[in-house]
C-alpha cells in the first residue's frame, strides 16, 4: 500500500481524506519533521518509501535540478487553494493504481494532471 508524507502546506481536509481512505500518513507539522528543509523531507520520504504531497514547487527543483533522490512526489499547483480540488485530484491519481504513482513526479492543477517518471539513482 502507498504511504504518504504530507508537507506542512497541505491542509487538514486532505490529510483527513487520506487517513479515511486507510493510508499510512505522516504529517510534517505534527512530527519531528516540522520546519525541516525540503531536502530533509525528500530524504525522509525516500528512506521510508513515502509519497510526498505538497504545494511547494521547490521539490521539482530539488528532484530535477539538484538530482536529489526521491521516489514519488504529488505537487498541487492550484490557483485556488480549495480542499475539494486537492481531494478530487488525489482521488483521480489514486484511482489509476500504484504503478502510475510509484517513481513519478505528479503535478495536479485545475485543468490537468501531468506525470513524469523519476530516475532513482
Amino acid at each position: 500500500m502507498v504511504k504518504f508524507l504530507v508537507d506542512e502546506n497541505i491542509g487538514q481536509s486532505t490529510i483527513h481524506y487520506l487517513k479515511e481512505q486507510g493510508y499510512d500518513v505522516v504529517v510534517a507539522t505534527v512530527t519531528e519533521l516540522s520546519g525541516r528543509e525540503d531536502s530533509f523531507l525528500l530524504d525522509y520520504a525516500f528512506r521510508g518509501n513515502r509519497v510526498i504531497v505538497t504545494n511547494d514547487k521547490d521539490f521539482g527543483y530539488l528532484v530535477y535540478r539538484q538530482n536529489l533522490p526521491t521516489r514519488e512526489v504529488i505537487l498541487f499547483r492550484f490557483f485556488q487553494e480549495s480542499p475539494s480540488l486537492k481531494i478530487a485530484a488525489l482521488d483521480l491519481i489514486l484511482s489509476k493504481g500504484t504503478a502510475q504513482i510509484l517513481n513519478h513526479f505528479i503535478v495536479a492543477s485545475e485543468d490537468k494532471i501531468r506525470s513524469r517518471s523519476i530516475h532513482i539513482p
